[in-house]
């Protein structure tokens, strides 16, 4: 079952959107469908590396190398950077 929804988008994401739409093939609900989807995923990661940092910092393993490690060098600022899942090519505007 699907629902049908309008949305008000700023000029340029919308030519934005056509352009990568168009180079996919696919038509305008299947590119948004998708690009809905991937940005749940990555939310959704991205909320579960947050609560596991979270948690060592409520109740901190002090003797584990590793978690030591990983905080000192930011780990947690890094992985926000980074794209989860990968975006598709027309998605980054390749």
């Amino acid at each position: 079952m699907t629902k049908k929804t309008a949305i008000s988008l700023p000029d340029d994401l919308f030519r934005d959107i056509e352009r990568a739409r168009k180079r996919s093939k696919k038509d305008r609900s299947a590119w948004i469908q998708e690009a809905a989807s991937d940005y749940l995923k990555r939310k959704t990661m991205q909320e579960k590396i947050d609560a596991y940092f979270e948690g060592y910092r409520r109740f901190p393993d002090g003797d584990d190398p590793d978690f030591i490690a990983l905080e000192k060098i930011g780990i947690e600022d890094a992985a926000s950077d980074e794209e989860w899942p990968e975006a598709p090519d027309d998605a980054k505007g390749n």
